[in-house]
């Protein structure tokens, strides 16, 4: 872990049991049957002895199943929120796999039986109100984005006022860009992040600005302090603030390092007034032997976290991973989560906080390229990055997550499942 939700047309059966206000009956019916399998999956895992923990890699040791099932009753199990982890239901015989493995390891008989029968719940309301899966994932999808709708927005347009106000700082958009690729070193991986605030000005005197540098976490929350970090531009000396000046604007302010427990920080010390204008700052950095390129020992997927602590009315994660590093038909997850409530280094419980905010991903197409507000474009970003890696844009998957007014202190969460070793 380096520190749109699809759309589509309603089919007949989707539309004819929607309105512009989700069906009430089956959204607490679905809520209530997808609640049961959360509880009664994680009650399984928790009391099976041979199940050390929750995570992908732990149910897939533990119960010898395939990694890609682990992955759906990990987060079945640890779901925030019954529609959570919809998209991640298994079929019949999926699901009969797993309860077939937790019985032939000494899994709690009642377990057992309670998440067969929840699971049974669920589809008898797949077959009651949907017809098909695809069908309750389109409702649920509603059932989500309904939330998500004004006056929702309008709270958040308020609170990034009140935000920018109370803590006299705003950015007019905070943007990460992050390519994986594998590197020089057999089954490791780099990664380019391009972290940008644009339109930054700090409104009053007295604030300090403060620029973290990035981190490298397994899934467990272990600190990484072995890899290797280098500027993306060859010209910053080591121990310096990786700026790329060509893709800043404005009078920049002096920046300091510092190092603290969580490792070295860049902060601008406050002034005695406003700064008299906006500027935009860019820095890049080689994150060298980041992790593994597959599934071993404590890494088993790849995590992405965007920490969002400057108020800002849109943000937007640009994620791009190498195609030898996802299977062509994974589809990652992605979120908005809480910083308020647990550390945020630890991705299960990332999981557990994520806030009812939408936010918009696409995959965007191999010719396409998506706009940026910032001097330099995204394309500026986009070369840089290729030629520090040496690789075409081609061999990329391309996801794109965006959230208007998000709050702070947030994060947006970009997960995938890594190939098996």
């Amino acid at each position: 872990m380096i520190s749109a939700i699809p759309g589509g047309i309603l089919c007949p059966m989707a539309s004819a049991r929607s309105s512009t206000e989700p069906n009430r009956e089956f959204a607490e019916v679905a809520s209530e049957a997808m609640a049961g399998l959360r509880g009664a999956l994680a009650a399984l895992l928790v009391g099976c002895d041979s199940v050390i923990g929750t995570r992908p890699i732990d149910i897939a040791r533990g119960l010898g199943i395939d990694m890609k099932l682990a992955w759906k009753m990990s987060h079945l199990a640890e779901a925030a929120r019954p529609f959570d982890s919809v998209r991640h239901l298994p079929g019949t015989a999926g699901m009969r796999i797993f309860l077939d493995a937790a019985s032939g390891r000494d899994a709690d008989p009642d377990a057992v039986k309670r998440s067969k029968e929840a699971f049974a719940v669920v589809q008898g309301v797949i077959s009651q109100y949907c017809g098909t899966r695809k069908v309750f994932e389109t409702m649920v999808l509603e059932i989500q984005e309904a939330g998500d709708r004004p006056p929702a927005q309008a709270d958040r347009k308020r609170l990034f006022e009140g935000a920018r106000s109370v803590w006299g700082l705003k950015a007019d958009l905070v943007h990460r860009m992050d390519i994986l690729h594998p590197c020089r070193v057999e089954g490791l991986l780099d990664c380019v992040t391009i972290r940008t605030l644009a339109g930054t000005r700090r409104l009053r005197g007295g604030i300090p600005l403060v620029f973290p540098r990035p981190r490298v976490v397994d899934d467990r929350g272990m600190e990484s302090r072995s890899s290797l970090r280098e500027p993306l531009d060859s010209a910053i000396g080591p121990g310096a603030f990786p700026v790329v000046e060509a893709l800043c604007d404005g009078p920049l302010p002096t920046l300091r390092a510092q190092t603290q427990a969580e490792g070295m920080i860049f902060e601008a010390p406050p002034l005695d007034a406003a700064d008299p204008s906006g500027f935009t700052v860019v820095t890049g950095e080689i994150l060298r032997a980041a992790q593994p390129t597959r599934v071993q020992g404590d890494s088993h997927g790849i995590y992405q976290l965007m920490r969002l602590r400057v108020p800002a009315p849109v943000a937007i994660f640009d994620v791009l991973v190498h195609e030898s590093l996802v299977d062509r038909d994974v589809q990652p997850d992605s979120y908005l989560a809480s910083e308020l409530h647990v550390s945020a280094s630890f991705i299960h419980n990332v999981r557990r906080v994520r806030l009812p905010i939408g936010i918009r991903r696409r995959e965007i197409e191999p010719e396409a390229v998506p706009g940026l507000d910032s001097k330099g474009g995204i394309q500026a970003r986009l070369d840089m990055a290729m030629q520090a890696l040496t690789c075409r844009r081609e061999e990329f998957r391309w996801f794109r997550l965006e959230v208007e007014y998000p709050p702070i202190c947030s994060l947006i969460a970009f997960e995938c499942e890594q190939p098996s070793g």
